[in-house]
């Protein structure tokens, strides 16, 4: 060990005599080390850190389907596919909406999501304080409640812990608070809180497509089996409802990375590709500067090893000074990774993408909606806020 320690410190002396070779090895190595290091972090929470939910692997979206596309779900589907599906533990649907909060002060726009009741129940969200809707608030006359984020909660009233039960006014009419969710992914999105869907009889119908639908799949049963349970039960509303629904069907995916279509995540594994291939022209780059080193120490060498030194002696010496280059170059790609990113895409966009749990909020859903005035409904984003688990809610 102590031989070690004493081939640390000449290495050191001798990259500190040698500012040059030093300063663009050390370079290099940050620069390729920092870029792979921000994209890693990019598509780590983009396409493979799980999602922040009760077992995540349960969670599935459910879509209609027709000519081969994915598109949202009508009323009417919904309600039949939670009546003779067999294959989901619970199934919930919601959409999006803006609605006005009055409290003392001024009134202002937030972003709401209306849910059938069960829905915090499918992504495992927990409470902080009160409880979730029940079945019957589900029903014309009886949605009047509303469930808050912790993050809306704490910045709009305060911290109260005895909101529940209390009566806040959203779009003139007067809902009663039930209960606050537990700080976690549900503050890192755009929705600030939860109101209950209840579908008048007007909307229920099989022509517009206007819901999102997520479920938790019951334990054991596989996607391809729900899949297998939505094409019987749809083929079966096809019969019942030819007009409306002939040529429609439903497909089962896993919520992780639902939201991300094939070309995006093509394009994430290529900028991790291109990031890589930068790492590798570093490192060949400090290989042949200590290459080029090396000749012009032949000389050192060849004195040391008339005194004495084995060639394990000689070995261990250079393979100490190659460590201590990289170790260097490691600790000073910190400035070139996220700093990289922040000066491309702006100090926004790293904070929100680099960082661990970003991409869960989006694959989640929560920020997305359907266009009415399109034939074909399209999914469309409503910008999710990202922030990772490293930060806290405020």
């Amino acid at each position: 060990m102590r031989n070690r320690w004493r081939d640390l410190l000449y290495g050191l002396r001798l990259l500190w005599k040698n500012p040059g070779f030093t300063s663009v090895a050390v370079l290099a190595l940050a620069l390729g080390i920092g870029a792979n290091t921000a994209i890693f972090s990019v598509v780590y929470a983009t396409l493979l850190a799980p999602l922040p939910y009760r077992q995540p692997d349960r969670i599935v979206m459910v879509w209609s389907k027709i000519r081969g596309d994915r598109n949202g779900v009508s009323a009417g589907d919904y309600l039949d596919w939670k009546r003779a599906s067999t294959s989901f533990e619970s199934l919930a649907a919601w959409t999006g909406a803006r609605m006005s909060l009055t409290t003392s002060g001024q009134p202002e726009q937030v972003q709401a999501e209306p849910c059938t009741p069960g829905f915090l129940e499918v992504l495992g969200q927990p409470l902080l304080l009160g409880r979730d809707f029940v079945p019957a608030e589900g029903e014309v006359g009886k949605e009047f409640e509303v469930v808050l984020t912790y993050k809306l909660w704490k910045n709009r009233f305060g911290g109260d812990r005895n909101i529940v039960g209390q009566q806040i006014r959203l779009d003139g009419l007067q809902y009663t608070v039930v209960g606050v969710l537990a700080p976690g992914a549900t503050d890192r999105v755009q929705s600030e809180l939860y109101v209950p869907l209840a579908f008048r009889p007007e909307q229920i119908n099989h022509e517009f497509h206007w819901l999102l639908v997520m479920a938790r799949l019951k334990p054991g049963v596989t996607v391809a089996q729900a899949s297998a349970d939505m094409e019987s039960v749809t083929h079966h509303i096809a019969e019942v409802y030819p007009k409306s629904n002939q040529g429609w069907s439903a497909t089962v995916e896993p919520l992780q990375n639902d939201f991300l279509n094939r070309d995006t995540r093509r394009a994430l594994w290529m900028l991790l590709g291109a990031a890589g291939f930068v790492l590798l022209t570093a490192c060949a780059n400090v290989a042949n500067l200590l290459l080029a080193r090396g000749t012009v120490r032949q000389k050192e060498v060849a004195v040391r090893a008339s005194l004495g030194a084995t060639r394990g002696q000689l070995f261990s010496q250079f393979l100490t000074e190659s460590l201590a280059l990289a170790a260097i170059g490691g600790r000073t790609r910190r400035r070139f990774g996220l700093g990289t990113l922040a000066n491309h895409c702006g100090l926004d966009a790293t904070v929100h993408f680099a960082v661990r749990g970003g991409r869960a909020a989006q694959c989640v859903g929560l920020a997305f909606y359907f266009r009415s005035n399109d034939v074909r409904r399209r999914a469309i984003w409503l910008r999710a806020r990202v922030a990772g688990s490293a930060l806290e809610p405020e």
